[in-house]
C-alpha cells in the first residue's frame, strides 16, 4: 500500500460489529432473570408443597370421618340410580348433608363429596351424591384410587388440573361388618382459595423477574459504558501509535485493571522509543549473520570434502592391508615355522587387524553420517551372536590372562542386522578387554526381557573391571574422536570413534545404549537395549 505526501493511509479496521456494552447488558440481564425466576420458583414449589400437604391432611380426615359414619351393610344394598329414594340411600345421603352443613366454613362444597362402588376392573359408579341426577354415572378408576379399592388404604392425590378446574382429592374405604370393601368415599377441594393464590403467585414471579431483568439491563448499560469508554481511548491511542506517532500517551485514571492497561500501554511506548536506536543497529547485526552463514556453508562444504577424502583413503588402504594380513596368516600357518618368524608374523597380523578395524570404524562413521548404511534385518538369536563375538576375542583376552564370562537366557531373539549387531558387541567387548586389568573377568549378559525397558525386548550388557568413568567422561561418552581419562591397561591403541559408531548403529535399530559406572576404579557396564 502506497502513501502520498501529506496523506496517511490506515488499513486497520476500527469498526465493531458486536459492542461490548451490548454483550455485558445481555449477560447481566440473562443472569439476573435466571437468578430471580429460579429463586421465585424455588419458594413457589416450597409453598405448594406445604399447602398441598395441609389440604391433603384435611381431605383425608374428612374422607375417613364420612366413611366410618356410613353403614357399610346398608351401602352394600345400593344399586346405582335404582336405589335413589330408598331408605338406605336417604340415610347415607343424610350423612353427606350433615358433613357439608357442619364443615362448609372449611371450604367443603356439595358437589365435592360423593361415594363410589366398583362395577368393573377399570370403572366406578356414582352411588350416593348430594346431586341425585349424577347417581349411576360411570367414572374411570384413577391410579390413586386402587390402593383404597383393593387394600382398604386411605389415598390422596397431588394437585391436578382438568377441564373442570384445579383439584386435590382424598379417598377412604367403606367397610361392612365383615370388614369387606363395599365402596369408597371421595372428598375434593376444587379451585381452593389457597391453590388459586399459588397460581397467581406464578404470574407474580414471572412479572417480577422481567422487571428485575429490565433493571439489570439498564444497570449493565451504565456499567459497561464506564468500561468501554476508556478502552476506546486506548484503542485510538494504539492506532495513532501504529501510524508512527511515538509520542502517543493515554491519560491514566484510577488504579483498576483499565488504569493498569493504560499504564502498560504508556510503558510500552516508552520502551519502544528507547529501543529504537538498538533496532536501527540490527541491520549491521543481520549483515554479520549473513557473513557467518556464508562461512558456515563454506565449512560444511569443507567437511563434506574431508569426509569424501577419508572415505576414498580408507577404501584405498583396505586392499594393501588385506594383502599384508593374508601374507601374515600364510607365514603363521606354514608348518615347522621358526618361532622367531612366527612371533614377528603374529605381531604383523595383530597390527594389521587393528589397522583394519580402525579403517572399518572410519568407513562406518562416514557412512552413518551420510545415511548410506541400510540395515538387512532378520530374526536372529542375540545370544548366538554374543557367543561368536566372545570366541573371536578369547585369544586377545587370554593374552592378558582375562576370563570372559557369559550369562545368556534362551530364545533371546530380535529383528536385527546380524553383521551390525556383531560389530556393536565386538566394539564393546574389545573395549572391556582393553580397559580391564590383567587377570580380571569381563562379564557379558543377554536377557530376553529388558527390566524397566521395552517389553519383549532384548538387553545385553558388557561389564569390565577397569578404571571406571568420571563425571566428565560420562558427559563426552559416545562422542566421536573423544578421549577419556582412563587408558588401556596394556598400551593398546584407541581411536575414539568406536563408541560413537556403536551408538549410531544401535539407534539405527531403534534401540538405545548407555553406560553406568560407580566412579573411578569401580569398572563400567555398557547396556544395549533392542526392541
Amino acid at each position: 500500500m502506497k502513501k502520498t505526501d501529506g496523506q496517511k493511509i490506515n488499513s486497520f479496521d476500527t469498526s465493531t460489529t458486536s459492542r461490548l456494552v451490548i454483550k455485558i447488558a445481555l449477560f447481566f440481564t440473562v443472569l439476573i432473570f435466571i437468578a430471580t425466576i429460579g429463586s421465585g420458583f424455588f419458594h413457589y414449589n416450597k409453598n405448594v408443597s406445604l399447602i398441598l400437604k395441609n389440604l391433603q391432611n384435611q381431605l383425608t380426615l374428612a374422607a375417613n370421618t364420612i366413611a366410618v359414619t356410613i353403614d357399610g351393610d346398608a351401602y352394600q344394598k345400593l344399586e346405582g340410580k335404582a336405589s335413589v329414594g330408598t331408605p338406605e340411600y336417604r340415610k347415607i345421603r343424610l350423612v353427606l348433608e350433615q358433613f357439608i352443613q357442619f364443615n362448609k366454613d372449611l371450604g367443603f362444597e356439595e358437589d365435592c363429596v360423593y361415594t363410589f362402588r366398583q362395577i368393573s376392573d377399570d370403572s366406578l359408579e356414582f352411588t350416593v351424591m348430594l346431586h341425585d341426577r349424577y347417581v349411576g354415572n360411570r367414572y374411570a378408576i384413577r391410579p390413586e384410587m386402587r390402593p383404597t379399592l383393593t387394600e382398604g388404604k386411605p389415598g390422596r392425590t397431588d394437585m391436578y388440573h382438568d377441564e373442570n378446574g384445579t383439584w386435590v382429592s382424598a379417598y377412604a374405604p367403606i367397610l361392612n361388618r365383615q370388614f369387606e370393601i363395599v365402596g369408597i368415599v371421595e372428598v375434593d377441594f376444587k379451585d381452593n382459595v389457597y391453590l388459586m393464590a399459588l397460581t397467581d403467585e406464578k404470574y407474580t414471579i414471572i412479572l417480577f423477574s422481567l422487571v428485575s431483568a429490565l433493571a439489570a439491563m439498564l444497570a449493565a448499560v451504565l456499567l459497561s459504558r464506564l468500561i468501554s469508554r476508556p478502552i476506546n481511548k486506548i484503542s485510538n491511542a494504539v492506532i495513532q501509535f501504529s501510524a508512527g506517532d511515538l509520542n502517543t500517551q493515554v491519560e491514566v485514571k484510577g488504579r483498576d485493571e483499565i488504569g493498569m492497561l493504560a499504564r502498560a500501554f504508556n510503558y510500552m511506548v516508552q520502551e519502544i522509543k528507547e529501543k529504537e536506536f538498538i533496532r536501527s543497529q540490527n541491520q549491521e547485526l543481520r549483515e554479520a549473520y549473513r557473513k557467518l552463514d556464508t562461512l558456515n556453508k563454506t565449512l560444511q562444504e569443507a567437511n563434506t570434502l574431508k569426509t569424501e577424502f577419508l572415505n576414498i583413503a580408507a577404501h584405498d588402504l583396505k586392499n594393501p592391508l588385506q594383502a599384508i594380513l593374508g601374507f601374515a596368516e600364510m607365514i603363521m600357518n606354514k608348518e615347522d615355522q621358526h618361532p622367531h618368524v612366527y612371533r614377528n608374523a603374529e605381531k604383523i597380523h595383530r597390527a594389521t587387524q587393528r589397522m583394519f578395524g580402525i579403517i572399518s570404524h572410519l568407513l562406518d562413521k562416514t557412512a552413518l553420517e551420510q545415511g548410506a548404511i541400510m540395515l538387512n534385518k532378520e530374526l536372529a538369536d542375540v545370544g548366538n551372536i554374543a557367543r561368536q563375538v566372545i570366541n573371536q576375542n578369547q585369544t586377545i583376552a587370554a593374552q592378558k590372562n582375562q576370563r570372559i564370562e557369559l550369562t545368556c537366557e534362551k530364545g533371546c531373539e530380535a529383528m536385527v542386522d546380524v553383521i551390525r549387531i556383531h560389530e556393536v558387541l565386538d566394539n564393546l567387548l574389545s573395549n572391556a578387554i582393553k580397559y580391564s586389568e590383567p587377570g580380571k573377568a569381563v562379564r557379558v549378559r543377554v536377557r530376553c526381557t529388558a527390566p524397566g525397558g521395552v517389553k519383549n525386548g532384548v538387553r545385553f550388557s558388557v561389564q569390565d573391571r577397569g578404571a571406571g568413568l568420571s563425571k566428565s567422561d560420562m558427559l563426552q561418552l559416545f562422542q566421536k574422536y573423544s578421549k577419556l581419562s582412563s587408558k588401556p591397561t596394556a598400551g593398546e591403541s584407541s581411536t575414539g570413534i568406536g563408541l560413537s559408531v556403536v551408538k549410531q548403529l544401535v539407534e539405527l535399530h531403534g534401540g538405545k545404549v548407555w553406560a553406568e559406572s560407580d566412579g573411578k576404579g569401580k569398572g563400567t557396564t555398557f547396556f544395549v537395549e533392542l526392541p
